[in-house]
């Protein structure tokens, strides 16, 4: 696992979301968390993902479920990474190629820590070659 995806990981949003709600492709997610937890490699989530993750989850579950399933994150081995250090490179990655919010963090996290981004289908990531980025599944949950 860790040769397929380097010595880090950062995760995006949708992968985290469609594991905790065990949507297609969760079982991809939970390879790469398992290897978080054993040790082989690296997992990371910016703060901005991580409150994306939590509003998604708490609307669907209720915020005591999605306290919870932030919390396992980190005793998976998880690390969150806050907004100081990635808030201007997240702003040139959303003036460059005009991704969410979030996806400006997921990469400027990634770019800042040398990770391999953990990303869903989705568009908003086309040209970047910045960033290493593995999609989790094709088209849509």
């Amino acid at each position: 696992m860790a040769s397929s995806l380097g010595d880090r990981v950062v995760f995006d949003t949708e992968p985290i979301v469609a594991h905790a709600t065990s949507e297609r492709g969760a079982e991809t997610v939970d390879t790469y968390l398992d290897a978080v937890g054993e040790g082989e490699i690296e997992g990371f989530l910016n703060r901005v993902n991580l409150t994306e993750i939590r509003v998604v989850l708490a609307r669907s579950s209720g915020r005591s479920d999605a306290d919870r399933y932030v919390q396992w994150l980190s005793d998976v081995g998880v690390r969150s990474v806050g907004t100081e250090s990635t808030w201007r490179t997240a702003a040139e990655y959303g003036l460059e190629y005009d991704p969410t919010l979030g996806g400006s963090y997921a990469l400027a996290t990634a770019d800042d820590l040398d990770a391999t981004l953990l990303a869903g289908p989705v568009e908003e990531y086309e040209g970047v070659t910045e960033v290493r980025i593995r999609r989790f599944r094709d088209g849509p949950a």
